[in-house]
């Protein structure tokens, strides 16, 4: 489990439709819920969070300290509202976990290592499958599981979930069938082909020159007969 990074925050008493004005300041509102805990309105700093989020990732465990509470909150990120969907954070929604109860949430998948069937093959190295579904307790979510690509050495083999190296007291929810890596074959150009467009290509360019000389004849030979 990687460090964690704590969040500040309040208790948050402006509600609906008032909350635009604290986003204009620069506050994000959110809320925290979890298990057997009363739902509470909060409020942090947008600038932190997106600090947050941006260092350690959206799936991390984070610290949430709310002011005048003696004890910390380890809370995930469960809900994300963007603005338009895809720019800045306006709403945020905590999961408080209890640090004693296994939960299922997911985790990036790293590869690591250099498969020969890129160095010795030239092939090119896919990554199928990003994140995965996993079963521990709060403090046992990995950063990432990772998965040694250095076996694969031709574009017939392929590495699965099976294959991932899970830490101890981690459980993967995926099929263990499921294809995570593999190499896909470089696209070898023909060179017959195209040397045999380029000649075709000229070919009617000669074939075009003639014809253009044979109407200049003709024309020729026209007005030759008008002027007799």
């Amino acid at each position: 489990m990687p460090d964690q990074l704590t969040l500040a925050a309040k208790s948050r008493t402006v509600l609906g439709k008032k909350v635009k004005n604290l986003r204009r300041e620069g506050v994000l509102p959110a809320n925290v819920y979890g298990r057997g805990v009363e739902s509470t309105a909060i409020q942090l700093d947008g600038r932190d969070f997106r600090r947050a989020i941006g260092q350690a990732g959206i799936r991390s465990m984070f610290e949430l300290s709310i002011e005048g509470e003696k004890e910390s909150r380890h809370v995930l990120v469960r809900g994300l509202d963007r603005e338009g969907g895809t720019g800045d954070p306006i709403h945020v929604d905590f999961y408080q976990v209890d640090l004693n109860r296994p939960i299922q949430t997911t985790t990036a998948i790293r590869l690591v290592g250099i498969p020969p069937a890129v160095t010795d093959l030239g092939g090119t190295l896919l990554q199928n499958l990003e994140t995965v579904a996993i079963r521990c307790l709060p403090l046992d979510i990995p950063e990432a599981i990772e998965l040694d690509v250095s076996s694969i050495e031709n574009f017939e083999l392929s590495l699965s979930v099976g294959d991932l190296e899970v830490p101890e007291g981690v459980e993967v929810l995926a099929a263990s069938d499921i294809g995570v890596a593999t190499v896909d074959a470089p696209r070898l150009t023909i060179e017959g082909e195209e040397e045999e467009g380029e000649e075709l290509e000229g070919e009617e360019g000669e074939e075009g020159e003639a014809m253009e000389g044979e109407e200049g004849a003709e024309s020729s030979a026209e007005g030759a007969d008008e002027e007799a």
